[in-house]
């Protein structure tokens, strides 16, 4: 892999221009909520933010593809993720003019293309502007401020909701992404000498922390001959062909279930009479609570077994999941609202940020050798249809059954990814 320093130059201060993330991680937290029940302010129903996610979750997926070819071919990193940060804004300010849910779901999934420009040069700053022996650190850091920013973002969204309105928490958040183009202009240089350095999926402590803080990886796309060799089991470490098969149908069912919940579940609270401030609420603690699992996760896993924690943690995500059906099935008002304040934290929070990294552990242990990158594409082709799937049973099974039963499903497919683990065989 190729990445370009400053030779003797190296930023002393490498961290300093990762700030310049933290207004458009404010910004960009709040946004998939803000547009679900900002299509129902607009007159829009279930369905209608099902398909909004849907395509939004569709279009991301390419995006990511292309916006790593487009950051290899210019190497202009502060340009891209300037530009990305601007037309983010525009794109949000605009939605404040508009009122009808085929243009809001336009603009929101034009606001996913563009967001994606900025994660391949941020990534590849990250080990641009400083030594190797620093690359772990400075992820572990942007992941830090990645968090630190969606935790704000959902605390402003909380306030502003509060006291005004989701068009005004529109503009606030477009002013937000606006003044992270400011600071990356001002803070951002780009590396000028090319020098050699090693991939950086020769590391599996540096490459967990990059999944964390970006979920949007560059990863090569995967040709023909690499999903045949995938399906011959070629690039991957003396391990059962079950464990390999079991391993993705488990991380297709658990995006499948989470995005049935997640699509619908700000709706859901919305249609049961919760104010949008509160639906706020719920997600800041939520992800408070989630950054700090994400802190100390090495000290609430390094006892035990991989798969024994991705075990548990699903089964801590299935019932909360499943108690927050419940809830929606058998309560109302203030009762509803302390159940989910309880169970969707327990899901959402704890044990998502437990089973997240653990999860992409299992699977950076499990390939070596060649063609890793191509595998990561597949695996993130598995990620990309379960969400793309998941989003969009969302809306037909909340129309045909209810909240509560959709949750409660939801759940249920926790428990089974949960159940599969357990008899995954010894890699």
């Amino acid at each position: 892999m190729v990445f370009m320093t400053n030779g003797d130059d190296i930023q002393k201060n490498s961290v300093l221009w990762m700030i310049a993330s933290l207004p458009a991680n404010i910004a960009s937290n709040p946004m998939s909520t803000l547009i679900a029940l900002y299509i129902l302010k607009i007159g829009g129903g279930i369905l209608n933010v099902a398909y909004a996610i849907t395509l939004a979750s569709a279009i991301t997926i390419p995006s990511v593809f292309l916006w790593g070819y487009v950051t290899d071919l210019l190497n202009k990193r502060k340009a891209l993720i300037v530009l990305s940060y601007l037309f983010t804004s525009f794109l949000m300010l605009s939605l404040f003019f508009i009122k009808n849910v085929s243009g809001v779901t336009l603009v929101y999934a034009a606001i996913a293309f563009v967001s994606a420009a900025n994660g391949a040069p941020m990534n590849l700053l990250v080990m641009e502007t400083d030594e190797q022996s620093r690359w772990a650190h400075n992820f572990s850091t942007l992941q830090m401020i990645s968090g630190v920013g969606g935790t704000i973002g959902l605390l402003v969204a909380w306030a502003v909701t509060g006291v005004s309105t989701l068009s005004v928490l529109l503009l606030v958040l477009s002013a937000s992404s606006f003044i992270s183009a400011a600071m990356a202009a001002m803070l951002i240089t780009d590396p000028k000498k090319i020098v050699q350095g090693p991939s950086l999926y020769d590391s599996a402590h540096m490459f967990i922390y990059r999944l964390v803080a970006i979920p949007n990886i560059i990863i090569r796309i995967p040709n023909p001959q690499n999903i045949k060799n995938f399906f011959r089991f070629h690039g991957f470490a003396s391990v059962e062909k079950r464990f390999v098969l079991m391993f993705y149908l488990i991380s297709f069912v658990f995006f499948f279930g989470t995005a049935i919940f997640n699509t619908e579940y700000p709706v859901g609270l919305e249609y049961r009479g919760i104010s949008e401030s509160l639906v706020f609420f719920l997600m800041l603690i939520s992800m408070a609570i989630q950054t700090i699992i994400f802190y100390y996760y090495d000290y609430f896993t390094k006892h035990h077994k991989n798969k024994v924690i991705a075990g548990l943690s699903l089964l801590g995500r299935g019932s909360g999941y499943i108690f927050v059906g419940l809830f929606f099935v058998f309560f109302r008002g203030i009762a509803l609202y302390s159940g989910n304040l309880v169970f969707y934290i327990i899901s959402s929070g704890i044990a998502y940020a437990v089973y997240y990294p653990t999860s992409y552990a299992m699977l950076f242990n499990t390939i070596t050798g060649k063609g890793k990158g191509s595998t990561m594409g597949i695996y993130g082709a598995v990620i990309g249809l379960g969400t793309l799937l998941g989003a969009l049973a969302s809306g037909w099974l909340t129309v045909a059954y209810g909240f509560g039963l959709t949750f409660i499903t939801a759940g249920a497919l926790m428990l089974a990814c949960s159940y599969m683990f357990r008899l995954l065989p010894k890699s």
